[in-house]
């Protein structure tokens, strides 16, 4: 089958924070220079003090990490995955994706969400909608302000329009859909879909209801988030994957699939590991595979350093994509780095 390879993080791996950032930066380099279609990073606001059960960090500001990659890439394809407009003023975020967007040569895709934890909002100072319908109102109220700056309508009544011209951002937006229903209302306003690992329904329904939804003659584009761990066999990666699984796991108990064992946990939130062929087999096998445009992979669960992240890249580019159909398509110059060091027995990445 055909589909686009990406890269994603959600830059919440162990470490200070700042060479994660510097590391991951280097990661998406790599990925260009492999064939790698495009990048995308998650944006998690804050951490809670003291809350050892969390990951450690994460991206408050996407854009201005985009705007570092966009000057050390040429050709890869730039995504927030994704912005969550009840947190955000939408004429600001259109500000910064159309700067991003002339700043990278027309390569940035802006994903939004619905997203927004009482807490995060309080920190703040944003108040949201305790209904849920009404949240939804304020959202779609944010959303087509957003698409009205992009397009270069005057805001809230004025004169003033957005600086510099989004000619065709747009077009480019895509929604995280957790539901049926979401997924329908997106492929409705014309938008792809982000599909995460923490579905509320299984991410074969929410995708499968876009493609239905979709209007005729419009092109599908449906992003789902696939974690990897590479080791020399599945034991092996499950033990690494251990703290992360358990932590995620957690954190989405209250709305995954029923869960008892580590191996059923991984299952519930899309983590497929073992080696290179193992991981293929089993991402072939997985029911929303099928319906993806755009396969994002993440390699940083159960990992410890860098080391085992480049690695893991190089495995999807080698092994992984290949065994289930993507071909690169022309990446410029020819790579004249040396090859990804062999595996340790026992150490994964």
């Amino acid at each position: 089958m055909s589909f686009r390879l990406a890269i994603h993080t959600d830059h919440r791996e162990h470490g200070d924070q700042a060479e994660v950032y510097r590391d991951n930066l280097e990661l998406f380099v790599l990925a260009e220079r492999l064939g790698f279609e495009s990048a995308w990073i998650r944006s998690y606001k804050f951490r809670t003090r003291g809350d050892a059960a969390h990951f450690p960090g994460g991206m408050p500001s996407p854009f201005v990490f985009l705007a570092a990659l966009a000057a050390r890439t040429s050709r890869l394809r730039l995504g927030t995955g994704v912005v969550p407009l009840p947190l955000e003023n939408p004429v600001r975020v259109a500000e910064d994706a159309a700067v991003l967007d002339a700043l990278s040569g027309g390569r940035f895709e802006l994903g939004v969400s619905n997203g927004g934890q009482p807490d995060t909002a309080h920190a703040l100072g944003v108040d949201l909608p305790a209904d849920r319908e009404e949240k939804k109102a304020e959202y779609l109220r944010r959303l087509t302000l957003l698409e009205s700056a992009l397009d270069g309508e005057p805001l809230h009544g004025t004169d003033q329009v957005l600086n510099p011209p989004a000619a065709g951002l747009s077009g480019r937006i895509w929604e995280s859909a957790l539901t049926e229903l979401t997924g329908t209302e997106s492929a409705r306003r014309g938008h792809g879909v982000l599909i995460g690992t923490t579905q509320t329904v299984p991410a074969e329904v929410t995708a499968a209801a876009y493609h239905a939804a979709l209007p005729v003659g419009a092109e599908p584009r449906v992003g789902i988030i696939f974690h990897l761990h590479v080791a020399h066999s599945r034991e092996a990666a499950l033990a690494a994957l251990r703290p992360d699984v358990e932590t995620t796991y957690r954190w989405g108990r209250e709305w995954l699939p029923r869960a008892e064992t580590l191996e059923e946990k991984a299952a519930a939130i899309n983590v497929h590991y073992g080696t290179p062929e193992q991981i293929a087999e089993s991402i072939a096998g997985f029911a929303p595979f099928p319906l993806a445009t755009d396969l994002q992979v993440s390699v940083a669960y159960g990992t410890t350093d860098h080391r085992q992240r480049v690695e893991a890249v190089h495995a999807v580019v080698d092994d992984i994509a290949p065994g289930l159909g993507w071909r690169p398509t022309d990446v410029g110059e020819p790579l004249v780095a040396a090859a990804a060091p062999a595996l340790e027995e026992g150490v994964v990445a």
